[in-house]
This record gives C-alpha cells, sequence and structure tokens, in this order.
C-alpha cells in the first residue's frame, strides 16, 4: 500500500513555530487550484491543511512567507475528528511573491 501526496499550490498564511516537547510543529494552508472548471465556468481552489515537524518546520519558516508557491511531498493522515491533513516529508520552495 502507499499513502502519498504530491500538492502544490500557494501559502495562504503566515507559518508560526510551536513548540510540543521536543519537536517543533507548524500548520500551514495551502491554497490549491482545481484543473477544471465548475458549472459556473470558475476555478474552485482548495484549502489543504499541511503539518510540517522539526526541520522541515524550521527550513520552512525561514524562506517562506504567506503567498509563495510551494510544492509539498507527504502523507495523509486522519485526524479523531475524521478530518484529514497532510504530513509534509519534503517542501520544495518554488516561487516567492514579492513582499513590499
Amino acid at each position: 500500500m502507499v499513502n502519498q501526496v504530491i500538492l502544490v499550490g500557494r501559502l495562504t498564511n503566515k507559518p508560526i513555530l510551536e513548540e510540543r516537547g521536543d519537536k517543533v510543529y507548524s500548520k500551514i494552508t495551502l491554497a490549491t487550484p482545481r484543473s477544471y472548471k465548475n458549472i459556473n465556468g470558475e476555478y474552485d481552489t482548495d484549502f489543504i491543511d499541511v503539518v510540517l515537524i522539526n526541520k522541515v518546520a524550521e527550513s520552512f519558516i525561514e524562506y517562506c512567507k504567506q503567498g509563495d508557491i510551494v510544492g509539498v511531498r507527504g502523507n495523509l493522515q486522519r485526524l479523531k475528528d475524521k478530518d484529514l491533513e497532510v504530513h509534509a516529508e519534503k517542501i520544495t520552495f518554488l516561487s516567492s511573491k514579492s513582499h513590499k
């Protein structure tokens, strides 16, 4: 069995580090547009929660800002309330939005 997810999207929030015990976390949301139009002729966008842990979280905080486009490789994890989130294994920095 394989549980592997690859996403490319725009970062919707400013990443913030949280410490829990000996681990460092960050939870981000990626806006990922669909590749097809809806019945109204518009492209819908999905907002997907991604959890970053330890070194992945630390490097992400250092190099990414809200609005940047990133690639995420990870796996799906089910939460207690039956929602799903992606746990990132690797982040690729694709482009940086100009911040003035």
